[in-house]
């Protein structure tokens, strides 16, 4: 028996020395490569559409994607939704040619796709085929970008599916406190803080897509990614012979909305009953892509909230057991300022408290410098997740496209990559001073009040939310 225990003694010493050498802690990786940009031919059609072609020959496919100049923030403020249903109907609608459920009958036959919206500041219409149906699709997807029908059944349900939206917006306390938190930081009087009512959508007629179809979807105004199996001295041809017809002119499409830059700092309270847990939402506008601190501010918002080494979740969850969730985010955008956030949920009870320490993490964060190991775990962790944007080449077509698309260098990638890796602790440091306004946060809280330990007043002045949905127009109809 001790001949034994003592084998069994050794064997645990030499499995645990294996163990510890093979620590993850220990393991070696070797700094990122740049980011290789594939050759994409470019040209410009006759008719004014510019061309993106990449040949990927792994797969027999062909996919593609339009970028149109065109979003919802060119809706009008009396037809909020206006931008939304024309995306939708465009290729539910059909073509002239064919409706759209004939046109669903025969791309899912053929295992193909073609499809369409329109987001904030860019509309999209895209397709995807087997190599030997390239050209059939193709010609389906060009006669939903240059001739939709907008049939009068397709808008009415694509009304119906937006009303429904509309009827349910307050049965997600996390969705409430997301979408008070966006309206606010942004505006109620700007077009990033609207929102769709039935009102809205009452207003808006067949007459009105068409007409803002008309106004932005014209070849000029349109940049065509196309990636996969063929040559593209073919498919440059056969794209140019396809939308040769298609001579529509306007003049150049205006720049979009500015944001304004006026905080709205506060606290607001929506009141839910019916939930045991409060979800919140707090910080103020963040920045753009192109913004020179904008790799320095990644870093800094991932040492603060990226994850389960994060120093909010670190204290908020794992050491005091508040929060059930919580996450920050140095938000960007293309060409205007994204949101900084910071999300989470946490018990009713410790409510305030949860909302007091994170306020604590943010000013820790402005006043002293992060640890050598944060910094490099959190350089890591920002590049690592970004270059997944490039895994694959139809990542990569598209990420170039919206580079083109917003104006930035088609090498900005492996720009913010270097930025990445240039970021010391003293840059964190000072770009929490510079970026992190504490005193202009907006806080957006969804939950029962009775149930918190210690009242929201604690933190200031409470607003509250008010969730009524305004009621149709008189002879509309609810979902």
């Amino acid at each position: 028996m001790k001949r034994l225990m003592l084998l069994v003694a050794l064997v645990a010493a030499i499995l645990s020395a294996q163990e510890g050498a093979a620590s993850y802690k220990n393991l070696k990786y070797p700094p990122l490569r740049p980011v290789k940009i594939p050759e994409v031919a470019t040209f410009t059609l006759p008719n004014g559409m510019k061309l993106y072609l990449l040949e990927n020959h792994e797969l027999p496919l062909v996919r593609g994607v339009a970028l149109v100049r065109t979003g919802n923030l060119f809706d009008p403020a009396d037809k909020v939704g206006l931008a939304t249903i024309t995306g939708m109907v465009m290729r539910s609608g059909g073509t002239a040619a064919k409706t759209g459920d004939e046109l669903d009958e025969a791309l899912e036959n053929i295992a193909a796709s073609v499809e369409t919206g329109i987001q904030e500041t860019y509309g999209s219409a895209t397709f995807s085929a087997l190599q030997q149906n390239a050209s059939e699709v193709l010609t389906t997807f060009r006669d939903v970008l240059t001739s939709p029908e907008f049939r009068q059944d397709k808008i009415d349900l694509a009304k119906t599916e937006l009303r429904s939206g509309i009827s349910r917006r307050n049965d997600d306390p996390h969705g409430i406190s997301e979408r008070e938190f966006i309206e606010r930081v942004y505006g109620h009087d700007t077009p990033y803080g609207w929102r769709i009512e039935y009102a809205t959508l009452d207003r808006i007629t067949r007459a009105d897509l068409r007409a803002f179809y008309r106004r932005y979807f014209f070849p000029a105004n349109v940049m065509l990614a196309v990636q996969g199996d063929f040559s593209i001295p073919a498919m440059k041809a056969e794209l140019e012979k396809l939308f040769a017809g298609w001579t529509t002119q306007q003049p150049p499409v205006p720049a979009f909305p500015p944001v304004k830059t006026k905080a709205a700092p506060g606290v607001f309270l929506a009141v839910k009953t019916d939930v045991t847990q409060t979800f919140f939402d707090l910080g103020h506008l963040g920045g753009v892509f192109r913004d020179k601190d904008y790799p320095a501010l990644e870093v800094m918002a991932d040492i603060l909230g990226g994850g389960f080494r994060s120093r909010l979740f670190q204290r908020v969850r794992t050491k005091l057991g508040y929060a059930y969730s919580v996450s920050a985010a140095w938000g960007a955008n293309f060409d205007h300022p994204g949101l900084f956030q910071i999300s989470g949920s946490t018990k009713s009870g410790s409510t305030t408290e949860t909302i007091q320490v994170i306020r604590e993490e943010v000013e820790k964060m402005r006043t002293e410098e992060v640890t050598d190991e944060e910094l490099t775990s959190a350089k890591e962790s920002v590049a690592n997740s970004f270059v997944f944007n490039f895994d694959r080449p139809s990542k990569t077509l598209n990420r170039i496209l919206f580079y083109d698309y917003y104006g930035y260098p088609k090498d900005f990638i492996n720009q913010y990559l270097a930025g990445i890796q240039k970021v010391t602790k003293a840059d964190v440091l000072r770009v929490a001073r510079e970026h992190l306004a504490p005193k202009d946060f907006t806080l957006t809280a969804v939950g029962n009040p009775p149930e918190f330990g210690k009242p929201l007043t604690a933190l200031g002045t409470v607003t509250p939310i008010d969730l009524s949905i305004p009621e149709p127009a008189g002879g509309a109809q609810k979902p």
